[in-house]
């Protein structure tokens, strides 16, 4: 197993699991996120520029991706019913999905590491993300890997998103 930098030549890869998960996870499970055009190659194009896009692949079969971004995320200045717990600097996590094929197998718990890995090289003590309230298997996942529900942001379209955080 190898996690590192995404580079141009795995955004193929990358958009085949995304048209994979799209169909196997969230339509089949009808969760309202990732619909339509999004995530689209241009935003993982935009975090690839940003060096801010990870892969997970063994062998030559892509396990995973993550964005892994320590700028300041806008839709989380407000958080409904809640606060976050720490307020320097922080990373975010978006665009995670784990290739179908991989499910059930802890390969979302050992790249969701890396977010700690990355942190800990900056010295930033906080890992935030947020997924849709039907989306039982993100949910479970960071819970397990140590995040605590913060409350509830709002994306730019103003769609709800339960807020995470984790304090390293």
């Amino acid at each position: 197993m190898k996690v590192r930098p995404a580079t141009k030549d795995d955004l193929s890869d990358v958009m085949t699991c995304v048209k994979r998960l799209k169909r196997e996870y969230f339509e089949a499970n009808n969760i309202p996120q990732w619909q339509g055009d999004y995530p689209a190659k241009s935003d993982f194009a935009a975090d690839l520029e940003a060096k801010r896009l990870f892969v997970m692949y063994m062998g030559e079969c892509l396990v995973g991706f993550a964005s892994v971004g320590f700028e300041d995320e806008p839709t989380y200045s407000e958080v409904e019913g809640g606060s976050w717990k720490e307020n320097g600097d922080y990373a975010v996590v978006h665009r995670f999905g784990i290739n179908p094929d991989w499910h059930g197998m802890g390969m979302g718990t050992a790249l969701m590491g890396l977010a700690d890995k990355l942190c800990e090289a900056r010295g930033v003590s906080a890992v935030r993300a947020d997924t849709h309230e039907q989306n039982a298997g993100m949910i479970r996942l960071l819970e397990k890997c140590g995040f605590e529900r913060r409350g509830i942001i709002h994306l730019a379209n103003g769609d709800p998103r339960i807020a995470f955080e984790k304090i390293l």
